[in-house]
């Protein structure tokens, strides 16, 4: 009260008594409190949205788990692309705040019909980055980037050769979308894909 008191020029005692109920007497400090309140609430506004231009809604995600996540600032490349920054690749991801889902890290776009029904098109995955991208559950979802840095979400399993991973489309029409393998060599980086959201 002592602020408000003297920020607009209302006593203090008056705005105690229209606290606790009072109808103001004079009108025309009535209209300088609204009009105080009214700036003020601009103000928190106007903060909060500075705050929110400040976390950006995509974030470039090294392929090293050893690096943080940093804001992608110029909010140029969508999510799922994969940008070269101080010569690393990383992946750009939409933001996400899901305690509830563990250590997630962003949210790309499934696009394709590899993997209808499990992840219709224009579906949208919550990823996380790998301790070790080489030691893999068998037949769970991950998201795998090759050399040429194109990602493709699949379900995994192990190679014909033990320096091979197969890659397995979850659509039953298997000649249109059949498995594919890669060398160890031909993989750029591998995230494990946490969980499937429905409305993003």
């Amino acid at each position: 009260m002592p602020a408000i008191a003297a920020a607009t020029g209302i006593a203090k005692e008056t705005l105690y008594k229209w606290e606790k109920g009072t109808r103001p007497s004079n009108l025309n400090d009535y209209f300088t409190l609204k009009q105080y309140l009214d700036r003020m609430e601009n103000q928190l506004e106007a903060e909060r949205l500075d705050m929110e231009d400040q976390h950006p809604a995509t974030l470039r995600l090294p392929f090293s788990r050893h690096k943080l996540a940093v804001p992608q600032t110029d909010g140029k490349a969508a999510a799922g692309t994969v940008t070269v920054h101080n010569n690393e690749p990383e992946l750009i991801v939409d933001r996400i705040t899901a305690p509830f889902l563990g250590a997630v890290e962003g949210v790309i776009e499934v696009t394709g019909e590899s993997m209808e029904p499990t992840f219709s098109n224009g579906s949208r995955i919550v990823i996380a980055r790998l301790q070790d991208q080489r030691r893999l559950y068998w037949g769970l979802y991950y998201y795998v980037i090759d050399t040429n840095w194109q990602g493709i979400v699949r379900r995994v399993y192990p190679g014909d050769t033990e320096n091979s991973i197969q890659l397995v489309a979850d659509n039953p029409n298997q000649a249109r979308f059949p498995p594919i393998q890669l060398q160890w060599e031909q993989v750029e980086a591998v995230f494990k894909v946490m969980a499937r959201i429905l409305r993003f």
